[in-house]
């Protein structure tokens, strides 16, 4: 008798023991979780931060039209994903565009050369003192290599008055967004 109590006692101290690694291991694990759910979300606001550090020198700053013209050619990869629009004096008859995002409204892209991709939005909704590019899920489309190549060409030619972005010239640049708030494109617009 006294050797069924010992196995009685053995097998339930067991089975306190075992109650004790399983609560002891769930606890761990989700405290684990915890910790790579906030791990995770680190992660990605650094990640999107890297993403969008390209754009920075591109924000409300005056730049130069070399800088336009180098910005028009590292995007070039991007199309489908990145547009790049400029409004330089020729396609303007002379006149400045303002990109200052006062208030709310629309800025028309009818004055705009179209860089890297190509966008069936005809203006740029003003909201917040954001220029948003907004509508169907399909904001921008690809361009060829070959017609992002003439594009390109086109911009740098000055018989082409329209379109050719002045190296020496200065231009005011603003980010584009989409309705989720991520960086879509720059807009470049020639200063007097």
């Amino acid at each position: 008798m006294d050797g069924n109590l010992s196995k009685a006692l053995w097998i339930g101290v067991s089975i306190l023991l075992f109650i004790a690694v399983v609560t002891i291991g769930v606890s761990i694990f989700s405290n684990m979780r915890e910790v790579s759910d906030a791990a995770a979300n680190r992660i990605g606001s650094v990640s999107k931060s890297m993403a969008e550090e390209e754009f920075r020198p591109f924000d409300g700053k005056e730049v130069t039209g070399d800088k336009v013209l180098s910005a028009i050619s590292s995007f070039s990869s991007n199309s489908g994903e990145i547009i790049i629009l400029v409004a330089t004096l020729g396609s303007n008859n002379g006149n400045e565009i303002s990109l200052e995002p006062s208030g709310n409204g629309n800025i028309s892209l009818s004055n705009f050369n179209k860089y890297v991709s190509d966008t069936t939005q005809t203006s740029l909704k003003i909201e917040d003192g954001c220029f948003i590019l907004s509508g169907s899920d399909d904001l921008l489309s690809s361009k060829s290599k070959a017609a992002q190549e003439k594009a390109r060409r086109d911009a740098e030619n000055p018989n082409l008055i329209s379109k050719y972005i002045n190296p020496s010239g200065k231009f005011m640049s603003q980010l584009v967004y989409d309705q989720n708030m991520k960086i879509r494109g720059i807009l470049f617009a020639q200063k007097k």
